[in-house]
């Protein structure tokens, strides 16, 4: 008589593997996705400087952010409920003879493991700013 060997022991170990390598995988695309979401940008219009702080002030100030600093780089920043306070700021400038607004995270908090807490919220104001912009010139050049 053959002696019985369990092969379903080695299976299982390779199939947490594969996994955990799964779930890695997309844990590290997901938080790459994330950053990105929220990267510098810059917006080239024919929107005044003024008209590019109005919308600053309606669609990133807006919402429970209030505007914390009204110089150039102007700055909105959420309230601190959590411990959690972000920031946005846009630096107005002329080039060309258009308006160039530069837009970025400015305090955003990582978690353990480098994830940036809350990063939707950031990435949803600054395309919210962006999306008006485009509404109100389209001529508007967005890049980064």
């Amino acid at each position: 008589m053959g002696i019985a060997t369990d092969t379903t022991t080695e299976g299982n170990g390779a199939a947490v593997g594969l996994i955990l390598l799964v779930i890695a995988v997309l844990y590290l695309g997901y938080a790459a996705l994330k950053r990105h979401g929220f990267r510098p940008r810059r917006v080239e219009t024919a929107l005044s400087g003024q008209q590019l702080r109005q919308v600053f002030t309606k669609k990133i100030a807006g919402r429970g952010w209030s505007v914390a600093d009204d110089g150039n780089p102007m700055i909105a920043r959420s309230p601190e409920f959590d411990g959690v306070r972000q920031g946005i700021s846009l630096e107005i400038s002329e080039a060309d003879g258009r308006t160039v607004g530069e837009l970025a995270a400015i305090l955003h908090k990582k978690k353990l493991f480098g994830d940036t807490a809350k990063a939707h919220s950031l990435r949803w104001r600054m395309n919210a700013f962006l999306a008006q912009v485009r509404r109100l010139d389209a001529t508007a050049k967005v890049m980064g």
